[in-house]
């Protein structure tokens, strides 16, 4: 060693040795320099993808929930738009690139086999399930903007995930009540009129009853169900009877003390969801006139005015003797309702809000016919959903089957009731209109004449303790009396003169104790298009393909006397259904004056051509919607099993070896 340093050329050779090694050690610690960086820079990818990729699948999620609502077999697929993301600090650039593609996995239908009370049966309600694929993958460049855009430059960090989610689609039933008594305790049974195809279930017990009919060949007189029937309680038969022929009314299985279903109180997915039609705040003096054409609709909206006051002479003679002084006047309420043209738009391939009362129909035509819904379509009301016309959807004409259209469906819904109107006076052409009636012969059975409706329809309404006023479809009207019009008179020395309020003149109103109003005369404004001499009984058919869903079985058909007769002294109180005497059809000849000797005749009647059943109201020919086992109208209320999983939600997230790209 010291002959090496001591040697000049060994000098060199040695310092030429530090040199190399100090020149390693350095390559060596930048080299661990530059690794630090690029580790940190990878980590701070690694997370910041991660996040981004996180934010990416509940965006994923979010444009499912929307897209579901319009194609629940989102055929296709659905891509979420490419997004990008840029970050940048003094020494960090990067653009990250994110993107979603949703897909239905499957869909799968409630089982067969149903086990209750620890028997197996088979059957079906319509439930089931939608699962969708959420994939998503997280992309990044160097650079941002420009520099970005046009790099090839892909940074190695990528994320892939894969969300499963799962949608519990819940049955669209035929036919469900929450309540199967009257508002006065009173069974509301089926008979042998009615038959139905589709899933049925009640929260009660189901009542059945063996009377005239045949939508039961098999088992004449008794009603019949051609899907599975579940109720929370047990089958009754009125009248007292222990047995019946299951067998032959349950064609499709009946499952007793079944599950309950919780029956919502509220539309929440219109009210969130919901395009607004009308006034955005609730006043129960609105009402809103809607008629649709395919995907567009038109209207009015109508301001219910603050009552105003007017008398008039009760004289009980009226109009004989309408000169003299009366010790007495009648004062009564007069309410005028303003209507106002209402903003038109599109409507379909939505939920459509509206807060307040809705009327609603197809748009009539010069030919008196109603034009149809197109797409996917729910009209919900925060009051009282009035039908006043055809219902009807493109692609199928009535009385057919919608089975095959894939491109049309409705619903309605109402957190009051819905209920079929008697007759209105149109503000959109000033014409006085009875609506919803046709004689059966206008198609062969079992349809016929009357009212179109496909569409599946809520009536959600939560009364409480008031059992009138729980929701239910039902029909305007139910107790008709003649009342009499208005009539020009002769008057000898006078002329031609106008009578009108004849009812109100000649009986004390409102009514006292000791002063009722007569049981077989109308009450004022009892009959929306009071007052009509010979008002109708039976109006036809009522077509509906598709469900009814209610808090309260409402009737569709009265007898001419509530049945039993909770109301032998035909007294008048409207809100808890006294509404008079018998409807039953028999003339009344009211003298109206004498010299000269003027007459008219009440007499309730039925619509020129509706089947006498001694009965007022309708025919039912019910037929099931069979695509809403797997289809829904948009924003359709979710009618669930106790305890039940909420309508969407997420199954498995997984993350995974990213693909080339989302195919």
């Amino acid at each position: 060693m010291k002959k090496i340093l001591k040697s000049q050329s060994g000098n060199i050779a040695l310092a030429m040795l530090l040199a190399v090694v100090a020149m390693m050690s350095g390559l060596s610690i930048s080299s661990m320099s530059v690794r630090d960086t690029v580790a940190a820079q990878a980590d701070l990818e690694n997370i910041q993808s991660l996040h981004f990729l996180r934010a990416e699948t509940f965006r994923g999620q979010a444009f499912l929930e929307t897209a579901a609502k319009i194609d629940p077999g989102l055929g296709g697929g659905v891509r979420t738009p490419l997004r990008e993301v840029a970050i940048t600090s003094s020494h960090f650039a990067k653009t990250y690139t994110m993107q979603s593609q949703i897909s239905r996995l499957k869909t799968e239908s409630e089982g067969t086999t149903v086990i209750v009370g620890g028997e197996s049966q088979s059957g079906s309600t319509g439930a089931g399930e939608n699962q969708y694929l959420v994939r998503s993958l997280i992309e990044s460049k160097t650079g941002v903007g420009q520099t970005a855009y046009f790099s090839t430059n892909k940074s190695v960090v990528r994320k892939y995930s894969e969300l499963t989610i799962v949608q519990d689609t819940g049955p669209v039933f035929m036919y469900f009540t929450d309540k199967e008594l009257d508002p006065q305790g009173q069974a509301v049974r089926f008979d042998g009129r009615d038959y139905f195809d589709g899933p049925v279930h009640s929260n009660e017990d189901i009542w059945i009853r063996n009377t005239a009919g045949t939508a039961n060949p098999d088992a004449p007189g008794w009603p019949r169900f051609d899907a599975l029937v579940t109720t929370s309680g047990v089958v009754r038969v009125y009248g007292g009877a222990s047995t019946y022929p299951r067998d032959q009314v349950f064609h499709g299985g009946l499952y007793e003390e079944y599950e309950t279903y919780e029956f919502p109180s509220e539309m929440s997915g219109v009210r969130n969801n919901g395009q607004l039609v009308g006034p955005p705040t609730y006043d129960a003096n609105n009402i809103i006139l809607v008629e649709v054409a395919s995907g567009s609709y038109t209207g009015a909206w109508g301001k219910v005015q603050a009552p105003r006051r007017a008398r008039a002479k009760y004289v009980p003679t009226w109009p004989y003797n309408y000169q003299q002084q009366p010790d007495v006047y009648n004062f009564f309420p007069v309410t005028d309702t303003v209507w106002v043209p209402l903003s038109g738009g599109s409507c379909n391939n939505r939920s459509n809000f509206v807060n307040s009362k809705l009327w609603i129909r197809g748009q009539k035509t010069t030919n008196g016919q109603f034009a149809s819904f197109s797409g996917f379509q729910t009209w919900g009301a925060a009051d009282t959903l009035y039908i006043i016309g055809d219902i009807l959807i493109d692609g199928t004409s009535p009385p057919n089957d919608p089975i095959s259209n894939r491109g049309s469906m409705v619903g309605l819904i109402s957190e009051k009731s819905v209920i079929l109107k008697y007759g209105f006076w149109n503000p959109l052409d000033t014409l006085r209109e009875h609506t919803n009636m046709g004689a059966d012969a206008e198609h062969a059975d079992p349809a016929g004449g009357g009212v179109f409706i496909y569409a599946a329809i809520a009536a959600l309404n939560d009364g409480g303790t008031n059992a009138y006023k729980d929701g239910v479809f039902t029909f305007e009207y139910q107790h008709p009396h003649g009342s009499i019009p208005a009539v020009v008179i002769n008057v000898p020395g006078v002329g031609d003169t106008l009578f009108d309020w004849i009812d109100l003149h000649r009986n004390k109103y409102p009514q006292t104790p000791s002063q009722v109003w007569p049981p077989l005369l109308d009450y004022p404004w009892y009959n929306p298009l009071w007052p009509e001499r010979a008002p109708y009984l039976m109006r036809g058919t009522i077509n509906i393909w598709g469900g009814v869903s209610q808090k309260r079985r409402g009737f569709v058909r009265r007898n001419y006397v509530n049945d039993p007769n909770n109301n032998p002294n035909g007294v008048w109180d409207i809100p808890v259904d006294f509404c008079g005497g018998s409807s039953a059809p028999n003339p009344i000849q009211v003298q109206l004056y004498a010299n000269p000797n003027v007459f008219v005749t009440l007499q309730t009647r039925d619509y020129p051509g509706a089947n006498s059943s001694n009965q007022v109201g309708y025919r039912k020919n019910y037929q099931y919607d069979k695509r809403m086992y797997k289809l829904k109208p948009p924003d359709w209320p979710h009618f669930k099993r106790q305890g039940e999983r909420l309508p969407m939600e997420h199954g498995n997230w997984l993350l995974k070896r990213p693909p080339r790209a989302l195919l």
